[in-house]
């Protein structure tokens, strides 16, 4: 029995598999925004999930950078009670089992370049454009390399812009996120049905992947996340086209195929690769 987690700043996602392939069973928990009580309710329901069954191993994609041994997040603009807590610590105590932490949105990328619309791409550049906006490359099935993580929801696409959730200005993550759309227009992305207001955020988005290309050069860009639902690819297609000059046409841009599941693939891929 093996147990992975998604720890988003909305949602956490908790499940078991029983091979180490697949996922046998999921619950979907509120994200506590105090530390110890999100240690409670990894093990509440870890107890339901696994009824009463030996745990092998444990991944969990956290939300924020981690630091370099992969222990304790540095940073959560959305999970602020959560920032230097030792959670490798407490996931170890409480489950008495090897543990692998690893950004969310790494472990999303991660779960649709192996499981998902990424399957069968060499590069693949991946965004999710939720409660905030995260993302990382993913080369030949692996996280790439990095220091402190992946971050192109922090780019800067406004000088001095809208307030960022991390204390930045004219970040992406400001215009394009749940978050952000809910600061700038005074409603969720969800309730947002006039097609200007999407064709402005569609826009703010072409100038992100076009930054993201000409960083990461990849195969295909992989969009994921709630906000995905709402805002209109085919108008961030169009902007990309014009945009991006240096390179002779843009890369694919697809939307995920795992959805809300991808970070919980990707704790399976990691569990594999480790």
């Amino acid at each position: 029995m093996y147990l992975v987690f998604d720890i988003g700043g909305t949602n956490m996602r908790i499940a078991t598999s029983l091979d180490g392939k697949t996922l046998s069973a999921t619950k979907i928990v509120p994200t506590p925004k105090d530390f110890e009580q999100g240690v409670q309710t990894f093990k509440q329901v870890a107890d339901e999930l696994t009824n009463g069954q030996k745990i092998k191993a444990v991944a969990a994609g956290v939300t924020g950078a981690l630091d370099k041994e992969k222990t304790t997040q540095l940073t959560s603009p959305h999970v602020g009670g959560w920032i230097g807590k030792p959670l490798k610590g407490e996931l170890e105590r409480l489950f008495n089992c090897p543990i692998f932490l690893e950004n969310d949105a790494n472990l999303a990328a991660l779960g649709e370049a192996t499981y998902g619309a990424g399957a069968g791409h060499h590069i693949v550049a991946f965004l999710t454009i939720s409660t905030g906006v995260g993302g990382a490359r993913i080369v030949n099935q692996k996280i790439d390399e990095n220091s402190l993580g992946f971050e192109p929801g922090h780019q800067i696409i406004v000088i001095d812009g809208s307030p960022c959730n991390c204390g930045g200005k004219g970040h992406l993550e400001s215009y394009v996120s749940g978050s952000g759309i809910e600061r700038v227009y005074g409603k969720k992305a969800e309730h947002i049905n006039d097609p200007q207001i999407w064709d402005k955020i569609a826009r703010y988005l072409a100038v992100g992947l076009q930054n993201t290309t000409v960083f990461w050069s990849p195969d295909v860009i992989v969009l994921g996340g709630s906000v995905m639902k709402s805002l209109p690819l085919e108008n961030t297609k169009a902007y990309l086209d014009e945009l991006l000059t240096i390179f002779p046409k843009p890369p694919d841009v697809v939307v995920g195929k795992i959805g809300d599941s991808a970070g919980l693939y990707g704790a399976l891929a990691l569990l594999n690769l480790s």
